[in-house]
């Protein structure tokens, strides 16, 4: 049994791997993760709908995603958080599960529910829970207004009660919930980035399975949460601030190969 001694020596050489990955994969390679996109907007209003919709979307071939979000916010226009409350109607285009319909009833719900509640912070924090209960009601809400629920709808929109990783959801919530630092953006003040879930893509799960941040083998909820609460023992305040260095390392290389 490793003692305690040799058990902070390892947490300590963990935790100095993690903090060079950070200092080597900064704001520099931004263009890499569709956060480059809701960085454009000056207005908070517009970089958090910006935000919701990159996220959600942010799944699949890294060039062919930030294609499909650049005609996508091309067409939102300027303010994109204005022209889904005035319910403009978007001709979409199709993104792997979810069809122009899907897309287009999204943003149509979207903007609906920024209507309603004025912001999606609002609408987040309108009810009473933890942070996984209060994305629940989100993604409930979004599923209700945006209307008839299909396959592609489901997939965008998941709900953390299925048992899912909510990689996506998580990715959000990062972004508007930790202080701006170049990456990620501080838009919001409801959470605190100690409530924060790593959002878990097929790069963090081997990241994380490489430095022993977790032994559990299936990339779904109980895996994020075990690698979360193992980069807590490194950073109580703020254990999802690795997360974009973690993943930066096999997105580069899929995107060179």
């Amino acid at each position: 049994m490793p003692s305690y001694h040799d058990n902070n020596r390892r947490i300590s050489l963990l935790k100095g791997e993690l903090d060079a990955l950070v200092q080597a994969y900064g704001p520099g390679y931004l263009s890499s993760d569709p956060l480059e996109f809701p960085r454009r907007y000056k207005n908070p209003a517009d970089t958090e709908a910006a935000a919701l919709i990159c996220a959600l979307f942010a799944y699949g071939n890294v060039t062919s995603m930030k294609a499909f979000l650049e005609r996508l916010l091309e067409a939102l226009g300027p303010s994109p958080a204005r022209a889904l409350k005035e319910g403009r109607r978007v001709r979409a285009r199709p993104y792997r599960f979810q069809t122009a319909d899907d897309v287009e009833r999204f943003l149509g719900g979207l903007g609906r529910v920024l209507k309603k509640h004025g912001s999606i912070e609002a609408a987040f924090c309108g009810v009473e829970g933890d942070a996984e209960a209060r994305l629940e009601n989100l993604a409930l809400a979004l599923r209700r207004a945006s209307g008839r629920l299909t396959p592609g709808l489901a997939h965008l929109l998941p709900l953390p009660s299925s048992g899912s990783a909510c990689k996506r959801w998580w990715l959000f919530l990062r972004w508007v919930v930790r202080k701006e630092d170049g990456v990620d953006l501080g838009l919001w003040s409801c959470l605190k980035p100690a409530d924060l879930i790593i959002p878990v893509d097929v790069h963090v799960a081997r990241m994380a399975r490489r430095l022993g941040l977790a032994k559990r083998k299936s990339p779904d909820r109980l895996f994020a949460i075990e690698v979360t609460e193992s980069l807590r023992r490194l950073c109580p305040e703020d254990p999802v601030k690795y997360d974009f260095a973690l993943a930066r390392p096999g997105i580069l290389k899929r995107q060179s190969g």
